[in-house]
């Protein structure tokens, strides 16, 4: 039986639709605070398991920088600034409150803001190839140390 616009989405489709921007609020909140403020919490040299921050945390201080520096710069050349981040959360609200709610509208931001997230993410991985391409054999060797012993350190607490 065809479903006429007339008919209200399932409980199910809303409720995943909502799942869904919970997690994407979550990581865009992550994301505007890393950028509004300047860099990870320094009270702590938390180990964290996701493969972008396992990866720059083994970083030196000064490549860590570096990297931040040409990041933003890379966000801003791709047409990506703070307040870019600030106005698709605003969007995404606006989509919410919405009377009537539009679930396509509200589905298509959280594709468009993963999209943009995704392209967040390769800029990143780009910048950080180049930076590890430009150590020295000596750096890099050190770097892979770092990395292992992180590993080491993660692989000890998972076994606990």
């Amino acid at each position: 039986m065809a479903q006429t616009s007339s008919q209200k989405t399932p409980l199910w489709l809303r409720l995943t639709l909502l799942a869904s921007l919970a997690v994407n609020v979550l990581v865009l909140g992550a994301v505007a605070g890393f950028l509004i403020l300047g860099g990870p919490d320094r009270r702590a040299d938390r180990d964290r398991s996701d493969f972008g921050t396992f990866y720059t945390r083994a970083l030196s201080e000064e490549d860590r920088r570096a990297l931040r520096r040409d990041f933003m710069s890379g966000l801003r050349e791709n047409g990506r600034d703070r307040g870019a981040l600030l106005a698709d959360l605003q969007t995404t609200l606006e989509t919410l409150r919405a009377t009537p709610f539009d679930p396509e509208a509200f589905a298509t931001a959280m594709a468009d803001q993963s999209n943009r997230r995704l392209r967040r993410e390769e800029i990143g991985r780009q910048l950080l190839a180049h930076r590890i391409a430009a150590m020295s054999d000596q750096d890099r060797a050190a770097y892979a140390d770092r990395i292992e012993e992180r590993l080491n350190d993660l692989a000890q607490r998972v076994r606990r």
